[in-house]
C-alpha cells in the first residue's frame, strides 16, 4: 500500500479544457491541452502551486466517458488577462480545499494512447479509502461530491528541470 498524506490546496485560478472522452480520448484531451500551452506559454509557476493536473469527473473506461478536465493554476491577478489569449480554454476559480493523496511512482503514467496505469491507481485507490476509514471518514463519503471538486492526477516536475529529471506525478481526493 503506498503512505498517503494531506494537503491544503489554496483557492487558485485555472484555464482548463474539459471534455467527454473515454480511454483513446483521455490521451488526446492531454496532448491538445499541452500542444495549446506550448504553443502559447503561460508564466511559470513553481512548485505545486503551477503544476498541471487532471480532474475525473466520473470513471473513463472503453464504456464510460468521464468527462475529464485538464487544468492550469495561473497567476490570479493576471487571470483575467491570461485567459483573454486562450478562448479555447474556460478560465474557473477553484475553491480551497483539503486533498489526501498518494504519491506515485514514475511507471504509473500512461506512456501513450491506450496506456493503462490501472493496477497503481487502483493501489493508490486503496490506499486513500483504507486512510479514510481510518481517520473515520466514510470511504464512500472520502471525496467530496464529484462535481464539487473531481478526484485527479497532478503531474510535477523535478527541481530543478533539466534534460534528465523525470516527472511524477500524485493521485488525490478532495475530501471534506
Amino acid at each position: 500500500m503506498y503512505e498517503v498524506a494531506t494537503r491544503e490546496i489554496p483557492e487558485r485560478s485555472l484555464l482548463c479544457l474539459k471534455r467527454n472522452v473515454n480511454e483513446q480520448g483521455a490521451w488526446t484531451l492531454g496532448k491538445e491541452f499541452i500542444a495549446i500551452l506550448r504553443e502559447r506559454p503561460l508564466p511559470k509557476m513553481k512548485g505545486r502551486e503551477g503544476a498541471m493536473f487532471t480532474i475525473y469527473w466520473g470513471e473513463v473506461s472503453a464504456d464510460s466517458d468521464g468527462p475529464v478536465e485538464m487544468c492550469k493554476p495561473i497567476p490570479e491577478p493576471d487571470a483575467s488577462v491570461l485567459a483573454s489569449h486562450y478562448p479555447e480554454l474556460s478560465l474557473r476559480t477553484e475553491p480551497a480545499h483539503r486533498e489526501a493523496y498518494v504519491a506515485l511512482p514514475n511507471d504509473t503514467l500512461p506512456t501513450g494512447p491506450g496506456g493503462n496505469p490501472g493496477v497503481q491507481w487502483q493501489l493508490a485507490s486503496e490506499a486513500l479509502h483504507a486512510w479514510g476509514v481510518e481517520h473515520g471518514i466514510n470511504p464512500e463519503g472520502l471525496a467530496l461530491k464529484p462535481e464539487d471538486l473531481g478526484v485527479r492526477i497532478t503531474y510535477l516536475t523535478s527541481e530543478p528541470v533539466t534534460e534528465t529529471s523525470a516527472p511524477y506525478c500524485d493521485f488525490a481526493v478532495p475530501f471534506a
